[in-house]
């Protein structure tokens, strides 16, 4: 509750600064016209009236911009993350209104300031269930920073304090793979399998895919790969760690085929992989000398 308060009274307020400007353009359109005009004859127009009429303005202006707002009115009383946040730290306590503040840093991607708010939250009495959430995001900005080995601990603890085993186990396992503890990482990836994840865990396969494309493993990444495609998961990301197995295999001609079906499929973020792909190839290039440029090892 405190901090859906805390959320509709900033949006308010900033739309209360936003409708100040209306509010003058009407009221100067009004005395335009009085000027022009005149004012009607049977009015007396005293300071009195000229503030009640800018109030009339102001009011206008405001509830005009609310109308026009709404959408952000009511995506301001939706949570992020509220799925796995639940009730904790909803109330008016000094820890809840840091969390949130935390919260609001972090869906802004500044993992930084939410990190330091995140671990300031941690010196308050917290319940077990706000301790497993706290250790989650405090894991995930740490992810984000770039240091996946102090990030798995907390993934850990959170787990232990009652956090999502899924969510938690997921970007542990993550973790481990982009800290290069790949066998942890599999044993994760493995456990999340068989413990009937969410839908929305479709990218498990390609996951696992990727695990092997950084142990340079392209035999093992490949049937991750094409399980994915299989069962239409993921499908453009699948095609496109196609790609990548394939230049590490040295079938620069099927890398290149798979390149260009990820791209139609739609593959997210295009720029990056189109990069990505190109330095790879250039990697194998370099690590076999004998590898042609156009069609690899073949």
């Amino acid at each position: 509750m405190g901090d859906r308060l805390r959320t509709h009274t900033k949006q308010l307020l900033k739309l209360a600064f936003q409708a100040a400007l209306p509010c003058l353009i009407i009221y100067g359109i009004l005395l335009g016209s009085f000027v022009l005009r005149g004012t009607p004859q049977n009015l007396d127009f005293t300071p009195l009236v000229y503030l009640r009429l800018l109030l009339i303005c102001y009011l206008t202006a405001f509830v005009t911009t609310c109308v026009i707002c709404f959408r952000n009115i009511v995506h301001a009383a939706l949570r992020a993350d509220e799925h796995l946040i639940g009730r904790n730290f909803g109330g008016f306590r000094k820890q809840d209104k840091l969390f949130c503040e935390a919260m609001e840093a972090y869906a802004a991607n500044r993992p930084r300031t939410a990190l330091e708010r995140f671990l300031a939250v941690q010196d308050f009495e917290l319940t077990s269930s706000e301790l497993g959430v706290l250790s989650f995001y405090i894991g995930r900005c740490y992810q984000l920073l770039g240091c996946p080995s102090n990030a798995c601990p907390f993934y850990r603890k959170a787990r232990e304090n009652g956090f999502s085993k899924h969510f938690s186990m997921l970007f542990e396992a993550r973790s481990c793979s982009e800290g290069g503890d790949f066998a942890r990482s599999l044993m994760l990836f493995q456990e999340l399998l068989d413990s009937n994840p969410p839908k929305e865990f479709y990218f498990l396969y390609t996951d696992i895919g990727y695990l092997f494309i950084r142990q340079k493993k392209p035999d093992e990444a490949e049937k991750w790969f094409q399980l994915s495609i299989e069962k239409q998961q993921n499908y453009a990301f699948a095609l496109g760690g196609m790609a990548i197995v394939m230049l590490q295999k040295g079938d620069f001609s099927a890398a290149e085929d798979y390149h260009y079906k990820a791209l139609v499929n739609h593959l997210e973020d295009a720029s990056s992989f189109r990069r990505y792909f190109r330095e790879t190839k250039q990697l194998m290039l370099e690590a076999h000398p004998d590898w042609s440029e156009r069609t690899g090892g073949n």
